[in-house]
């Protein structure tokens, strides 16, 4: 799902929004001339993505068809290889900026974890990490742009913010001619990127202006559930109907237990359960014509079925106001027996169980299928340099891109053995000491700076990452990109605009589900929410794009 609308990525910034198309074009809409700053790709001359030279790793299960992740049940031998040459800085200091969803950390230079990445990178390394709490990251890229406080290093949510492409282009180095083609294989790890994951990035005016931290197919949004008490009750697996799948959670959902849980946050969980109804992930393609996904009947439907859940009483009475954090242990506990959810946490969340068999469920419905397809998290772009700093930039992106089972990749995701974790019997860093339960990947995400493509790796964990690899192997026939990955920072419209559009939905489908309106007005609420966020005019611009691409 290249818009990732899992809690890993949703950026639902509706205020924000407000403040960046406030802030954004007085700042990013000339270029250094003084004219207007254009982000189509329409009549340029397009660089070359960049050449592909995969890296060396073992994987204990192969890659799966339609780019799908492989996985890796026994760490590799010690003593890890390195993937870089010599430490990639030149003594400076590096300011960069990404978004967390952990806790805060102290980032000072008593960060035993920031010290020693900076340490063997061969630079100060000034990390700066906003927690998502929905509209912080887009509020924090809103303040960056008015004040002029850019990083060197910036992190860009693939669900972009207002007038972001037309700040890259005006404040950001162009990359083309340190990536295209054979350049970037003065770079390893970058070079060892998929093309997959340059063409979803896309390019802005016809250049390369950023690296993507691109992720294998696989659904972005999944039913946790009770694997045994779905199947006691029959509709586990392919081939159960929204009738079947609506009765059977109906007599499941009693005495205090519910057949489908929320938060606020989640807004009824839509993503999943468009999905099974059809429709498309965000965005549909046909002929070169895009379509919203919430202007399909498929989604129509969808609402359909969940006010009808929520008439049945299958969501709990309180899905409209339950915190996001509050969530999770209704799951654990059973409280829950199904929960619509980002896999990315599945594993750590699935770990956690006791009592039940957690799975990943088949969607329901006749032609179903689930938010996914490869993607890109968000891209990584440098700030305007001389070419010296540029490429020792770069570099830096370089050691953050090393491959899994490297030095590299154990330092910036587990830190150094003995202060941050220590090993299990197989030499995996599994356990973390009391300093790696606050210094660690969770609140100081180094892998969204970049990182390599990863495969599904839970150390301790064997029978849970064959479980993972099995649903997955399962799911990604039906997995549905979206079909605006790879235009969407050539759209002016959508940079200016897709921030709202996320609250506008999440609303409107909130206020559906639970009677608010009336679901026979959806069409109506749809058009509203096309003509307040310019949605034609994207659909436009992306056919427009996907014309000039080649």
């Amino acid at each position: 799902m290249s818009l990732n609308m899992s809690r890993r990525s949703v950026l639902r910034a509706a205020g924000a929004g407000a403040a960046v198309l406030a802030a954004g074009p007085a700042l990013a809409a000339c270029d250094n001339g003084g004219g207007p700053v254009s982000v189509s790709n329409e009549g340029t001359k397009q660089a070359a993505w960049p050449a592909h030279v995969p890296a060396k790793v073992h994987y204990d299960l192969p890659a799966l068809p339609e780019n799908g992740a492989p996985a890796v049940l026994d760490y590799p031998s010690l003593p890890l290889p390195s993937s870089v040459r010599s430490k990639p800085g030149d003594g400076s200091t590096v300011s960069c900026m990404a978004l967390s969803y952990g806790a805060a950390a102290k980032l000072d230079s008593s960060n035993r974890l920031v010290r020693a990445v900076g340490d063997a990178m061969g630079v100060t390394l000034k990390p700066r990490f906003v927690i998502d709490t929905g509209t912080s990251y887009t509020t924090a890229l809103a303040t960056m742009m008015a004040g002029g406080d850019q990083p060197d290093i910036l992190m860009i949510p693939a669900t972009g913010a207002p007038s972001i492409s037309e700040f890259i282009r005006s404040k950001c180095a162009d990359l083309s001619e340190y990536l295209s083609g054979d350049a970037i294989k003065e770079y390893p790890n970058l070079a060892a990127l998929p093309t997959r994951g340059w063409q979803l990035m896309g390019r802005i005016g016809g250049g390369i202006y950023g690296v993507p931290t691109y992720r294998y197919n696989a659904p972005q949004v999944g039913l946790f559930a009770d694997r045994d008490k779905l199947e006691k009750a029959g509709i586990w697996g392919r081939g159960v109907g929204i009738q079947e799948f609506t009765d059977a959670m109906a007599k499941l959902s009693v005495n205090g237990r519910y057949g489908i849980g929320s938060s606020s946050a989640a807004a009824f969980g839509w993503t999943y359960h468009a999905g099974a109804a059809g429709a498309p992930n965000w965005w549909g393609e046909s002929g070169g014509s895009f379509r919203f996904t919430a202007d399909t009947p498929e989604f129509e439907q969808a609402v359909e079925n969940m006010h009808r859940f929520h008439t049945r009483r299958i969501y709990n009475p309180d899905a409209l106001t339950l915190g996001a954090g509050d969530a999770q242990p209704k799951f654990l506990n059973g409280t829950w027996l199904t929960w619509s959810n980002g896999t990315g946490a599945a594993a750590q969340i699935f770990s956690q169980v006791r009592g039940f068999t957690p799975d990943l469920a088949f969607p329901y419905g006749d032609r179903p299928n689930t938010p996914g397809g490869d993607s890109v998290f968000g891209f990584t772009v440098i700030k305007k340099s001389s070419p010296a700093r540029i490429k020792m930039l770069l570099r830096i992106l370089d050691f953050f891109a090393a491959p899994f089972g490297t030095k590299e990749f154990e330092l910036t995701r587990y830190g150094v053995e003995g202060v941050h974790f220590t090993r299990d019997k197989g030499g995996a860093p599994a356990h973390a000491t009391r300093l790696g339960q606050t210094e660690n990947s969770t609140n100081l995400p180094f892998q969204y700076f970049n990182m390599a493509p990863q495969p599904l790796f839970f150390p301790g964990l064997a029978d849970l990452t064959k479980r993972l690899y099995t649903s997955q192997k399962a799911l990604l026939p039906i997995c549905v990109p979206d079909a605006s990955a790879a235009y969407r920072f050539s759209s002016a419209t959508f940079s200016a605009k897709w921030a709202g559009v996320s609250p506008a939905l999440n609303s409107a489908v909130m206020d559906a589900v639970s009677g608010k309106t009336k679901v026979s007005d959806w069409k109506g609420t749809v058009a509203r929410i096309k003509r307040q966020n310019g949605i034609d005019r994207m659909a436009e611009e992306f056919a427009e794009a996907k014309s000039a691409t080649r």
